[in-house]
């Protein structure tokens, strides 16, 4: 299945990414080989993957600046066929975040110009199915998450940033970010139903209180991280959890091509690449 309405909450800023062999020491000095600039942000990412899918997909978040890089944000999104009506907009500089791959595709993030953002409240969403958030984006809506998915909404949370004491229905996190015990305890208190634990191109496993699976992608060398887990929270979030197992394998197969190839995945590579992923009781 698939939702036909998605909202996307969370970071909106350009991404400034750099291609370097090594980060330079304190006060050095480092050529870029490559640099690119797109619309990014976990609310961006997300969306272009869903919107690339063909589902109607909104996003909101922190405010922009009226600014060319404003600008630039906008115009990518509609260029992307991505709902973006209700964004906010203040004088202070749109925010942005520099990204440093290396050359075995890890990243370096430095994310500026938050501060001063404002950001859009959960009040209206009408015909809202699936709602996804970000780790920043909670501070800010934290009051209304257990409301919006007490009233039906599918609720996927991707990152962990605070702690979670409110219900939600998916969590796409980094094994770095949380560990299986911390995970274990979100689960018993019946704060969220299941939870996928990713890491890069190792297996990730899913775990619920009906118990646990490992998901091992294909074998592929990666060439830049960058947006990987967003789109894995993106397909979970895009096309719910009827058929969960399913779901893992293309959701899976979804972040390893972005990672593999920085394409974006379309529904036709996920399932040709999902035939590749390997899914293990544990």
């Amino acid at each position: 299945m698939s939702y036909h309405k998605t909202l996307c909450y969370g970071t909106l800023n350009p991404d400034l990414i750099y291609f370097i062999d090594n980060l330079p020491y304190a006060g050095g000095d480092i050529r870029s080989s490559e640099y690119k600039i797109r619309a990014g942000g976990t609310a961006i990412n997300c969306a272009e993957n869903i919107a690339n899918w063909g589902i109607d997909v909104s996003v909101l978040g922190n405010s922009i600046g009226k600014d060319a890089l404003g600008s630039y944000l906008q115009n990518e999104l509609t260029s992307k066929k991505i709902n973006h009506e209700n964004l906010l907009f203040m004088d202070y500089p749109t925010p942005t975040c520099s990204i440093f791959v290396d050359r075995d595709g890890e990243r370096t993030i430095v994310s500026s110009g938050y501060s001063n953002c404002k950001w859009n409240g959960l009040t209206e969403l009408d015909g809202i199915e699936s709602l996804l958030i970000d780790r920043y984006s909670i501070p800010y809506i934290k009051d209304s998450i257990s409301e919006i998915k007490d009233s039906g909404i599918f609720v996927v949370q991707a990152g962990y940033e605070y702690e979670i004491d409110y219900k939600i229905d998916f969590l796409v996190v980094s094994k770095d970010e949380i560990d299986v015990i911390q995970a274990e305890t979100l689960l018993n208190k019946d704060l969220v139903s299941r939870i996928l634990l990713t890491h890069s191109n190792l297996p990730a496993r899913l775990i619920s209180s009906e118990g646990a699976v490992e998901i091992t992608p294909p074998d592929f060398k990666t060439i830049n991280s960058t947006g990987a887990g967003d789109a894995t929270a993106a397909y979970i979030a895009a096309h719910g959890v009827d058929d969960i197992i399913l779901t893992m394998k293309n959701a899976c197969a979804a972040g390893a091509i972005i990672a593999g190839t920085n394409d974006l995945p379309t529904l036709e590579k996920i399932s040709e690449v999902s035939e590749l992923v390997e899914v293990t009781p544990r």
